[in-house]
């Protein structure tokens, strides 16, 4: 079971990465400046089918920001191996850090691809995996609509700066 909890942790940390995303690498940056997650505080695993995780967020733009969906779907070379889909939308203040509770449901399509997958970001082998995501909410008075197919996971994190030793720290025994 500790497995899965940390597979969906490390499900939804990608999710919140794809949050702050845009088709604009200057809008990326900026964003990235004034909006961050600061940390996950924590991740608690409903059997195989949920999660409940709690987010700290700093918004230091002048607006309210508001996440109406989102959803996430992990592939290992053609197959989908999982996915997180928000349950009820999230919003944070404008102008604060905030602890924000999230709830997903979780999908996991086959718990034996999901297991080997675990094993090769332990590995530092992300060359066939990919992520499909889409977000959509509100930056102030601005609607925020970003989506992308399976985009190789190690571009993804490079979105964000961040390598697959950040990410194994999700991973690991």
């Amino acid at each position: 079971m500790n497995v899965f909890r940390r597979f969906g942790a490390g499900i939804l940390l990608l999710l919140v990465l794809c949050v702050g995303m845009t088709s604009c690498r200057r809008t990326v940056e900026k964003a990235r400046e004034k909006i961050r997650i600061e940390e996950i505080e924590r991740v608690e695993l409903h059997g195989l089918a949920g999660l409940d995780v709690v987010l700290r967020v700093r918004n230091d733009t002048g607006y309210k920001l508001s996440v109406e969906h989102a959803s996430l779907d992990i592939f290992y070379g053609t197959a989908r191996v999982a996915g997180v889909v928000l349950r009820e939308p999230v919003e944070v203040q404008r102008r604060t850090t905030e602890s924000v509770a999230t709830q997903w449901r979780l999908r996991i399509s086959d718990p034996l691809a999901a297991y080997a997958l675990v094993g090769r970001i332990r590995r530092d082998d992300l060359s066939a995996v990919a992520v499909s995501f889409a977000v959509e909410g509100r930056g102030g008075p601005a609607p925020v609509n970003i989506s992308r197919e399976r985009m190789p996971l190690s571009e993804f994190l490079n979105t964000f700066d961040l390598d697959s030793k950040q990410l194994k720290t999700y991973f690991q025994e």
